[in-house]
């Protein structure tokens, strides 16, 4: 799995889901596949300042001592991620690193189930989480990528009817903000999404 749930500062995150449906199949490959999108010398950095998210996510997984040892625990996860990270242009071997529960038992369930952490309490987080293959989630998955989809498209269309209609280019018919203002708002809600290839939905 990829895990952008803890990280703080100025990088903006896709918004988690409210609520997940039970799809799990409680195989426990998510748990012993984790990634994030920081490396392991990111995360202990960010742990020396204090970060409780990343001094969360390294009390529960430990990191694999290589990448090989990652792909004999579950190789179809560790294989996808990498060929998501090769498509989006996004992989750096020096930075990729898998992570294994310290607490997922050997019949892949949680050991820590109700006092398990958020991050593991919101996985998969959104549509765009890289889940193993044929995991309980993917059809859920399918209809959160469909419905954020949706909802920028609709913001695109909303921009493209104000500048049409705008009389002098500048300001919005029955709207109290400027078509520059509209476009910045618009752009602030689609950040989280770019990196998922929002600009061309």
């Amino acid at each position: 799995m990829f895990n952008d749930t803890f990280s703080q500062g100025q990088e903006q995150k896709p918004p988690v889901s409210e609520s997940l449906p039970d799809l799990c199949h409680k195989c426990g490959r998510c748990c012993k596949s984790a990634t994030t999108f920081h490396s392991y010398k990111e995360l202990q950095r960010r742990v020396e300042l204090g970060e409780e998210g990343a001094m969360e996510f390294l009390r529960v997984f430990q990191p694999f001592p290589s990448i090989e040892a990652a792909r004999k625990a579950v190789p179809e996860q560790v294989d996808q991620v990498i060929r998501v990270l090769e498509r989006e242009d996004r992989l750096v071997w020096d930075d990729l690193t898998f992570y294994h529960c310290r607490y997922v038992t050997e019949e892949g369930l949680c050991g820590i189930y109700e006092e398990r952490p958020s991050f593991c309490k919101q996985f998969p987080v959104h549509g765009w989480g890289v889940i193993p293959p044929g995991c309980g989630f993917e059809g859920w998955q399918y209809s959160q990528r469909e419905t954020q989809q949706a909802q920028v498209r609709k913001l695109k269309e909303l921009q493209f009817q104000m500048e049409m209609l705008s009389p002098d280019g500048i300001h919005m018919p029955t709207r109290n903000m400027t078509l520059d203002e509209l476009r910045a708002s618009i752009a602030d809600v689609m950040e989280p999404w770019v990196r998922f290839g929002a600009e061309n939905w």
